[in-house]
């Protein structure tokens, strides 16, 4: 795949979960992890798992500036699917699990009052792979 470094304009416009900040990886600036691969390679036959909301480290609402946990897309967020978690993926929260997607359903599932909710869980030495850099231009 080789070292190529997206560009992007805005932080709302990198391809997958996107790390920078208190997010960021150790040595790392500015990097995402490529969603959309990760899946294509590691999700067939695999299961998801219940996991409680406590062993998972999840961004919160202004994660972009705004509230993402209201508004058309919080309302278009269906909880029937699971989201994805990385084991032992380095977060701010120094907890088991790394949300990578699905932080809406997870927020709709805790105002639900539920405490555990179904995921897809990749192990971070899966994840590393497709683990790619970035520039943002409102970064500058």
């Amino acid at each position: 795949m080789g070292n190529k470094i997206l560009e992007v304009q805005g932080f709302g416009d990198v391809p997958g979960h996107s790390m920078f900040g208190d997010w960021a990886l150790p040595g790392r600036k500015y990097s995402y992890l490529a969603l959309l691969d990760l899946a294509k390679k590691h999700m067939p036959e695999r299961k998801p798992q219940k996991v409680d909301f406590n062993q998972i480290c999840w961004k919160p609402a202004d994660w972009l500036g705004g509230d993402d946990f209201s508004g058309k897309r919080f309302d278009m967020a269906d909880t029937k699917y699971p989201g994805l978690l990385v084991r032992d993926m380095p977060n701010p929260c120094d907890r088991p699990f790394r949300m990578v997607d699905g932080r809406r359903r997870l927020e709709k599932m805790q105002r639900q009052g539920l405490s555990a909710g179904w995921y897809f869980i990749f192990e971070y030495s899966e994840a590393e792979p497709f683990i790619r850099d970035f520039i943002a231009a409102e970064a500058d």
